[in-house]
C-alpha cells in the first residue's frame, strides 16, 4: 500500500526543516542544466532504477502536481523498485500509489527549491541533485538549475544514509555488488549522451 506522509513525527520534521541534500555536496562542480535536460538525467535514472532489482527511489518534485505529471511513469516504475520516496510541496493532493510514500514539504524548506533522483541498490548507486538557483519554487517554475550527476557510491550511499536519518526511518540493508555496480555505471555514461541527443533534436 502507498503511505501518504502528511504529518511526520516532530523530529523528522524539525530535521527536514533544514535538510539539504545540496548541502552533502558543497565540493562536487555544479553545472548549469535546462529543466528538458534535467527531465532526461531524472529519466535515466529512473528507468536505470526500475531496471536493477531492490533499488530504492528518491526523487524531489519541488511541488506535488509536478509528480502528477509523472504519475503515468511512476506507476510503471514503482512495481519494479523496492521502495520510492516523492517530496514535494502539497499545491495538490499526492496521488497515491502502491509502494511510493509522497512527503509533503513545506515552502519554506530547502528541499524546495532542490531537484533530487536518487537511486541506490547492490547494483545500482547513482544521484542527480540540483539547485534552483532561482528560488521560485513552490510557486514559479524555474527553467535552470545548478546540477550535480554522480554515480560515486561513496556520496549517494551517504546521501541516502542522511535522507532516510532525517525521516526517522532505518536505512534499507543495501549489500553492494561492485562489478555490477561498476557496469551499470557505464552502461549510464553510454546511454546519457544519446538522452541528451535526444532532447536536441
Amino acid at each position: 500500500m502507498s503511505t501518504i506522509v502528511t504529518g511526520l513525527p516532530a523530529p523528522a520534521i524539525q530535521a527536514l526543516t533544514t535538510f539539504s541534500f545540496a548541502a552533502l555536496l558543497p565540493d562536487q562542480p555544479r553545472i548549469l542544466r535546462s529543466r528538458s535536460v534535467m527531465l532526461a538525467l531524472s529519466y535515466l535514472i529512473e528507468d536505470t532504477a526500475a531496471a536493477s532489482p531492490n533499488t530504492s527511489l528518491i526523487a524531489t518534485f519541488q511541488r506535488f502536481s509536478h509528480y502528477h505529471r509523472q504519475l503515468h511513469r511512476y506507476r510503471r516504475l514503482a512495481p519494479r523498485l523496492a521502495q520510492a520516496f516523492v517530496l514535494g510541496f502539497p499545491d495538490v493532493p499526492p496521488a497515491p500509489l502502491p509502494g511510493v510514500t509522497p512527503i509533503a514539504l513545506a515552502a519554506n524548506w530547502p528541499l524546495v527549491h532542490e531537484w533530487v533522483v536518487i537511486a541506490l541498490g547492490p547494483a545500482c548507486a547513482v544521484a542527480l541533485v540540483a539547485c534552483d538557483e532561482e528560488r521560485r519554487a513552490p510557486h514559479g517554475v524555474s527553467r535552470s538549475f545548478h546540477a550535480v550527476w554522480t554515480t560515486n557510491e561513496r556520496l549517494v550511499e551517504r546521501m541516502a544514509a542522511a535522507f532516510f536519518a532525517a525521516i526517522g526511518q532505518p536505512a534499507p540493508v543495501v549489500t553492494a555488488e561492485p562489478t555490477a555496480r561498476q557496469q551499470t555505471a557505464l552502461a549510464l555514461q553510454r546511454e546519457l549522451p544519446q538522452r541528451l541527443r535526444a532532447i536536441k533534436r
